[in-house]
């Protein structure tokens, strides 16, 4: 599975790319690239697979929908549950670095090796904020490459505020016109006295047509956010993909559906 030209049209830098291609070797021996199918929505792009969880690690963004791109864990077991781990490429870079450290107690000069290609300067940083508090994303706000655009996986309770876009307890307004069901599921998400959940986020809603009535009325936000929500068959993910396709122009977005439809095998079932 190979989704260089999607992530090259969104403008990735190129050592996210190449860790996506293969091109660089991961440094924790699970993560797998290109990544393998276990069955995803396309709001991910996914750059290395576990085959072991499985869970994938990726590129996570929202089309039709003012929502900033992130890099995202998706938990397959845990009814694909996703989690914002990193804002940045270096920071996601970090990650990876850092649960190498956990993994083999200390940097690896295959870790080094890593850290010199995808241009990662701070493991001596890393390495001594995991020997106070591990692989826990909570500390990794210790280290500079975290402390700003802190992403939601490392925010805990102690006051550091988050600000980017992933939909979270602490969020404003109206978070569930902009997210989708994978991004809430096992979060105790506040919604105000009056309001109501979209149907997207009813695993007992039919998708499909929920889907179909958004497009007549031409919410390709609400069609794409319900295409990326739990309830679909892979066959009917592919038809509906293909008419949000026909009603824009963007390139980027076509070769995201390109690189999707080429990996997404009906045999998977649904997602």
């Amino acid at each position: 599975m190979n989704f260089e030209n999607a992530l090259k049209a969104l403008n990735l830098p190129d050592a996210v790319v190449a860790c996506a291609a293969g091109k660089i070797r991961p440094p924790v021996c699970t993560l797998e690239a290109p990544a393998q199918w276990f069955g995803f929505p396309p709001a991910l792009i996914p750059i290395w697979s576990d085959g072991s969880r499985p869970t994938y690690i990726g590129y996570w963004k929202h089309w039709f929908v003012e929502r900033e791109p992130c890099f995202v864990k998706m938990y397959i077991s845990s009814d694909r549950m996703t989690t914002e781990i990193a804002r940045t490429s270096s920071q996601l870079f970090g990650v990876v670095a850092m649960m190498a450290i956990s993994l083999d107690d200390g940097v690896t000069l295959g870790l080094e090796q890593f850290a010199a290609r995808v241009g990662l300067e701070s493991l001596s940083e890393l390495d001594a904020v995991s020997l106070k508090t591990g692989d826990d994303p909570k500390g990794f706000p210790k280290a500079e490459l975290f402390k700003t655009l802190t992403p939601l996986d490392c925010i805990s309770c102690d006051g550091t505020p988050y600000m980017g876009g992933f939909p979270n307890e602490f969020a404003n307004g109206n978070w569930w016109e902009t997210s989708c069901s994978f991004e809430i599921l096992n979060r105790n998400m506040r919604v105000p006295e009056g309001s109501n959940l979209p149907g997207w986020f009813d695993p007992a809603q039919e998708k499909t047509t929920l889907f179909e009535g958004f497009m007549s009325a031409s919410r390709l936000d609400y069609a794409w956010l319900t295409l990326n929500s739990t309830g679909w068959l892979i066959a009917d993910a592919r038809r509906a993909i293909v008419e949000l396709q026909a009603r824009t122009s963007d390139e980027a977005f076509n070769c995201v559906v390109t690189s999707w439809l080429s990996v997404a095998d009906v045999g998977a079932g649904s997602y």
